[in-house]
């Protein structure tokens, strides 16, 4: 019976090992506790076994069984103290990782259980061990050494119950089973030894502990791991070539918008045929509405590699909400949905916030009452709680889309949609509402979503901003001085982009000359050209205008105001233009005339 006992817990405790050591494992102290608790049962289920052996000639190996016997005592030792320690790693781990040193902490208490340890082993060994060799059956050991084996077991289980009582809060549930199972089966297993003395089941009862703390312990497959890290590493490569490339597209995009826009506006300021003029218009406004197209994508593979951050400035309120209202009507101009807008008169003109996430989120939801909208109407509000300084936006889009199901309203800001499927948006973003709210969250905003009776979907998002008392000031200003002996520096490698450039200086009456590279730019200065304004374009092949405006600066004498002039409009572009590379002022393409005018005006007032 003993003997079926041993002969199957050796059995299942090399299998365990197999499978344990088999797999790469975390390199924490938990694990390696539980290495070698289960590498010691392992060794006691084999002294156990020859111990058994042993007894069925008792007569012969007086010698061996002693040495056996005390082997079976240091090993019964060891575990349960490998038990307790494994038993205060994980009742103390997450207080002692959090206040303190650990691995300072772990080696001072792994000491103090070390020295416990072999003094107590040493004692097992000194002290005299008596057999009672009755029972046929059996050898039933007993004496000092005995006795003290059994009192450190008892202090060994009622130590890890305490550790489990302190630690309770910190420990995870699952952990405690094999604890509480050690408790309740350990003395029972001391009553039938003690009335059954050939019974042997303490090192199988230690094995099936053993056993179930393997299915506790935290032991991911690290093979998936790596292989998942690798397949992470991968597509952050890949979304970050992916990013590049729309940047770089959507700069090439922008140069020959600028040009158009560019050369429109000029023609705005001639005298031309009424039917003419129209058309100008609205190549100019197609090519407006196609440029904010444009800065969506970058806005998106801004979202898409999560690199998005408040980015706080002034803006117009009032002109961004017309801007999408033009732009929702467009889009809709061909079905059959009416487009209702409701904007509350007292709304600030001026506010202080993010205006490019803002933006994305009502274009989000413009987006989102359009795909889903057949028939019938979408109807958009702003309203405004105005308190201090400071401006609460009630913005809501309601639709007659139809009626969202309850259960999936409740997921309608998840990574699907009510349908299932991504939003996909106007802008050809594929960005879907839980996106949304993520930028409404980041804001400290609140975003909700219910159904209108009878109607379809109403989405309501609160939004705080600061309130700019003074009003914008959306009137042209004039350019006062006089300029018109100026001498005017155009560094750019696209010609059409220098022809624009041109037209609009026309009216200032400077000198303007132009050349296509940093290099070429560099020998003017070299050759003692003076000129008073330079307007540098950055992404040029050989030399940008970043690096060009280095070497410029290398000369002690330059002091010439220089304007970075770039299809490069990333938010945060500006800021690292002026701040970080020194730029006197920034202007993004197509150029506006009222920031042309602006700009000339604070270099040569």
């Amino acid at each position: 019976m003993s003997a079926s006992f041993i002969i199957c817990s050796m059995f299942y405790s090399a299998m365990l090992l197999v499978v344990y050591f088999y797999k790469k494992k975390l390199n924490t102290l938990e694990n390696k506790v539980y290495s070698l608790l289960a590498g010691t049962n392992f060794i006691g289920l084999i002294i156990e076994m020859f111990c058994y052996l042993v007894t069925l000639n008792k007569e012969s190996f007086p010698l061996l069984t002693s040495i056996l016997n005390k082997l079976y005592l240091i090993y019964s030792l060891t575990w349960l103290m490998l038990f307790m320690y494994y038993t205060f790693i994980i009742s103390f781990k997450k207080k002692i990782n959090l206040r303190f040193n650990s691995k300072e902490i772990y080696k001072k208490i792994s000491g103090i259980f070390l020295k416990i340890y072999f003094i107590v082993a040493f004692a097992l060994l000194l002290l005299p061990l008596y057999y009672d060799n009755s029972n046929i059956n059996s050898v039933y050991s007993y004496g000092p050494s005995s006795f003290l084996c059994t009192a450190m077991s008892a202090i060994c289980i009622i130590c890890s119950l305490i550790f489990m009582m302190i630690g309770y809060k910190n420990v995870e549930k699952k952990k405690i089973v094999p604890l509480i199972g050690y408790t309740i089966v350990f003395p029972i297993v001391i009553y039938l030894e003690y009335t059954h003395k050939e019974l042997l089941l303490t090192t199988s009862v230690e094995t099936f502990i053993t056993f179930l703390i393997f299915f506790t312990i935290e032991n991911p497959d690290l093979k998936t791991i790596d292989e998942l890290s690798d397949a992470k590493a991968r597509a952050e490569e890949a979304s970050r070539a992916k990013t590049k490339f729309l940047y770089n597209i959507s700069h090439e995009i922008r140069t020959p918008l600028t040009n158009i826009i560019g050369f429109t506006e000029t023609l705005n300021d001639k005298k031309l045929d009424k039917d003419i003029q129209k058309d100008v218009e609205n190549i100019s406004s197609s090519a407006t509405n196609l440029l904010k197209v444009v800065d969506g994508i970058l806005d998106i593979s801004k979202l898409d590699v999560k690199k998005v951050e408040l980015v706080k400035k002034r803006y117009n309120l009032i002109s961004m909400l017309d801007e999408l209202t033009d732009f929702s009507k467009e889009v809709m101009r061909k079905g059959h949905i009416e487009f209702r807008t409701c904007f509350d008169t007292t709304l600030p003109e001026a506010l202080y916030g993010d205006y490019v996430i803002l933006r994305q989120i009502l274009l989000n939801l413009l987006a989102n009452s359009i795909d889903r909208t057949k028939i019938g109407y979408i109807e958009f509000n702003v309203t405004s709680v105005i308190k201090d300084n400071a401006c609460r936006l009630i913005i809501s889009l309601e639709d007659t889309g139809g009626i969202v199901k309850k259960e999936k309203l409740k997921t309608l800001f998840d990574n699907k949609n009510s349908d299932g499927v991504e939003e996909d948006l106007i802008n050809g973003s594929n960005t879907s509402l839980s996106d949304t709210k993520r930028l409404v969250e980041l804001m400290n905003g609140t975003i909700v979503a219910q159904n209108v009776y009878g109607r379809g979907l109403k989405i309501t998002v609160a939004i705080d901003q600061g309130i700019i008392k003074n009003k914008v000031n959306n009137e042209k200003e004039a350019l006062e001085t006089d300029i018109s002996n100026k001498r005017v520096l155009i560094v750019d490698d696209n010609r059409l982009n220098i022809k624009v450039a041109e037209r609009l200086l026309e009216k200032y009456n400077v000198d303007v000359k132009s050349v296509l590279s940093g290099g070429e730019c560099l020998e003017l200065i070299k050759l003692g050209e003076h000129f008073d304004l330079i307007l540098m374009d950055d992404m040029m092949p050989n030399m940008s205008g970043v690096e060009t405006y280095k070497k410029l600066k290398e000369d002690d004498s330059f002091n010439t105001p220089t304007v970075m002039l770039t299809a490069n409009a990333i938010d945060g572009m500006k800021e690292k233009y002026l701040l970080q590379d020194g730029f006197d002022e920034y202007i993004s393409k197509p150029i506006s005339k009222k920031e042309l005018d602006r700009i000339l005006k604070k270099i040569f007032d």
